[in-house]
């Protein structure tokens, strides 16, 4: 059975300064934890799941990025936390321009991995598989009619979650375009699922102008973004015009080698993430 709180999180570091890693949809809250051990010694990073995807309980109605901010919030006054610096992958990265947006006097900065350069596709797959083709209608009727549409939810009904197989992992590893690792071998084993609130926040996110909100930003930003290495130049190009598109004084653009994940794949994401927030890079 699926235990959850109203925020799961993973704290590591011992730091007076607190980041916030909030991961895209299907992945615990420690998926950045490369990320968060790069900083032990001088941050305290908070790795949370998302709401009603794991262990974080989900939001409920019709939820708008508002609501997720929100509940972002809550997290950092029940922690006592007084301003954080945000990492976010996919839709944690929309969680966090959308704590940026509401609470900018919360936020000393925010990195966004391969997030807010485009509206999200009409099916996005890379962030929710092939259901991800059925998300055009689904967006209308959850308008229309609210969270009903969505059915019953059983995320949480008493069943013990399958293990991931070794057929599961290398299928995974391969889709994902990552190379095998123990720690992406433990993360997909951690993998979570997504409840109906989770899937209510997903349509909000859906619904959404991002680069609108990034070019909207008070504090520094840095947006790291996968140049899709390997697709066709066309598609590579119009991934860099849309990125390149956003650079201004508050937004920093770095290319990774990659595709969705590339902070994973490219080792100098690391680099770039470490020497935003640390400030050794400029603008």
């Amino acid at each position: 059975m699926l235990i959850v709180k109203k925020h799961y999180s993973v704290i590591t570091g011992s730091g007076k300064e607190t980041n916030i890693f909030l991961p895209g949809t299907g992945w615990a809250g420690d998926f950045g934890r490369p990320i968060a051990e790069s900083f032990n010694e001088r941050f305290s990073t908070h790795m949370i799941d998302l709401p009603g995807i794991g262990r974080s309980e989900g939001l409920e109605g019709i939820v708008t990025l508002e609501d997720a901010a929100n509940w972002l919030h809550a997290y950092i006054n029940d922690n006592s936390i007084r301003k954080v610096n945000i990492i976010g992958h996919s839709l944690g990265g929309i969680i966090g321009m959308a704590y940026a947006q509401y609470y900018p006097e919360k936020v000393n900065s925010i990195v966004l991995l391969d997030i807010g350069f485009a509206k999200i596709d009409r099916f996005p797959v890379s962030m929710m598989g092939p259901s991800a083709y059925l998300l055009p209608i689904i967006s209308v009727l959850h308008k229309w009619f609210g969270q009903k549409v969505l059915g019953t939810d059983t995320t949480n009904d008493d069943k013990i979650k399958p293990e991931a197989t070794e057929e599961k992992i290398v299928s995974a590893l391969h889709s994902y375009g990552l190379e095998d690792s123990p720690f992406m071998r433990t993360a997909i084993r951690n993998q979570q699922s997504t409840s109906l609130e989770g899937i209510s926040l997903l349509l909000a996110a859906y619904r959404s102008n991002l680069p609108l909100i990034v070019k909207n930003l008070k504090m520094p930003c840095l947006l790291l973004y996968g140049n899709r290495n390997g697709k066709h130049p066309k598609y590579q190009k119009r991934i860099h015009r849309k990125t390149e598109k956003l650079k201004s004084e508050n937004v920093l653009v770095r290319e990774l080698n990659g595709e969705h994940y590339a902070h994973v794949s490219d080792d100098r994401a690391i680099e770039y993430i470490t020497g935003f927030i640390g400030g050794s890079a400029s603008f």
